[in-house]
């Protein structure tokens, strides 16, 4: 599950990253919502 969780985390920096840099601020604050929800499913799993 955890390295499910990091797949997913890189996958998302990757395309938040690539919305920053092709200037889809909207866009973008929607991804840094999704990269925020797993980054806490990963701190919940890694702290069980």
């Amino acid at each position: 599950m955890i390295t499910k969780l990091f797949l997913e985390i890189k996958n998302i920096f990757a395309e938040l990253a690539s919305t920053l840099i092709l200037g889809k601020n909207k866009d973008a604050a929607g991804i840094a919502m999704i990269l925020s929800e797993k980054t806490k499913a990963l701190a919940e799993e890694l702290g069980k």
